[in-house]
């Protein structure tokens, strides 16, 4: 019926049309700066307008934001079913242009809302006391405001009860401001940290490659354990540059988790040139969302077992992953001539090992090894994982 009589009018000469152009638009945008209209409803404000109702013995208490062309109600005890009326007969668009309270004792007798269709129209509107939402440098949000059917006297009491209400109204606009803003700045915050951190990766993956670059170039020039040695050094940090721009170009916010599944693929493309003619390097494992955190030392520890499979003279590797019981489970055989015996990644001088124990340790991750399917070594690494980061899917792929 409220919105039905708020509908009835063309125009109507009410004190908001006062305002200047610039005053209102200045309004606007802290109606804008607030975030409140259109919100879902929100406990805080129908207490506070339950509260209104009950103690000012008001059949209708609401909450309301005057925008530009409507008045929308964010909260509305007594009045359901009615979430806006339009701007022009709402009494609440002049209440906000008050220094204090607006009281309308009777509005039949009022010159200023006589003609207002809430008025004179169906819904029959006879008393209306609204307070200014006022924010601290003076524009006016909208109102808390009281509203009866039949006319009646507002005592001082009743209309301080009124203001202290419409305080607590803006103590928890204002809270909610604060938040959105400590929000943005925490997320602008968070995306200068991200650009800086991706600058500085790029650099270093740079300086990695160029690294590697250079080993193999000296590897060139020499032979025997020398040269074997550079090309060694020159596999692993160009895998780990390789690994880290796939990650890199893969996510680029810190925030962000990538498919380990698809990581391993990339990886093992990368890790590929090092086989041996006709070598092999198959990849199955489920889809699993893992942070750049857990994804950069898998990398770095997948890179190590594979370069120690084809160090050891292997032809076909594989990296089989696998979720159970809150735990993933990655394996990687081949079908070299197998671990020496005795073998212990502890007691191990090679750099290798040393990065496999790191990383293997960053992760909190136990290492097993021994004699694979394939009927090379193998190596299979355990570590705790959210299960509800994985998808049931799975990724299979080859590397030849």
């Amino acid at each position: 019926m409220l919105r039905e009589a708020a509908q009835g009018v063309e125009s109507i000469n009410l004190e908001h049309v006062n305002l200047s152009y610039d005053a209102e638009s200045a309004r606007l945008s802290a109606v804008r700066r607030y975030a409140v209209l259109d919100t879902p409803p929100d406990g805080a404000f129908d207490r506070i307008a339950r509260l209104a109702s009950g103690l000012l013995n008001a059949p209708i208490a609401i909450i309301s934001i005057v925008d530009e062309d409507r008045i929308w109600f964010k909260s509305h005890e007594g009045l359901e079913g009615v979430q806006e009326i339009p701007r022009e007969p709402g009494l609440c668009a002049s209440a906000i242009l008050q220094d204090g309270p607006w009281i309308l004792n009777d509005a039949l007798v009022e010159p200023v809302a006589l003609s207002n269709p809430l008025v004179a129209g169906e819904f029959g509107l006879r008393f209306y006391a609204g307070i200014p939402l006022r924010t601290h440098d003076g524009h006016g949000l909208g109102t808390l405001c009281v509203i009866d059917k039949a006319p009646r006297e507002f005592t001082p009491e009743q209309t301080a009860i009124l203001q202290d209400l419409a305080a607590v109204v803006m103590d928890e606009l204002e809270l909610r401001r604060e938040a959105i803003a400590t929000h943005e700045a925490l997320r602008r915050e968070m995306r200068e940290k991200e650009l800086l951190a991706g600058e500085v990766e790029h650099r270093v993956m740079n300086s990695l490659q160029l690294i590697s670059s250079v080993a193999r170039r000296k590897a060139a020039q020499h032979a025997g354990q020398t040269a074997s040695e550079l090309n060694d050094i020159a596999a692993r940090i160009g895998a780990i540059a390789q690994a880290n721009r796939h990650i890199q170009q893969s996510l680029p916010g810190l925030a962000q988790h990538g498919d380990l599944a698809l990581f391993l693929q990339v990886l093992s493309r990368e890790l590929f040139p090092l086989c041996p003619q006709g070598g092999l390097i198959e990849v199955d494992c489920p889809a699993l969302h893992l942070a750049r955190d857990q994804l950069v030392p898998i990398g770095h520890l997948v890179t190590e077992l594979v370069l120690n499979s084809v160090k050891s003279g292997a032809g076909c590797i594989g990296l089989q992953g696998e979720l159970a019981d809150g735990y993933f489970r990655l394996e990687v055989d081949d079908d070299g001539p197998g671990l020496q015996e005795g073998f212990d990644p502890s007691k191990s001088k090679g750099l290798g090992m040393a990065i496999l124990q790191a990383m293997a340790h960053k992760l909190d991750a136990k290492v097993t090894w021994g004699r694979g399917q394939r009927g090379g070594a193998r190596f299979t690494v355990k570590l705790p994982l959210n299960i509800d980061a994985a998808r049931t899917e799975s990724r299979s792929e080859r590397s030849h």
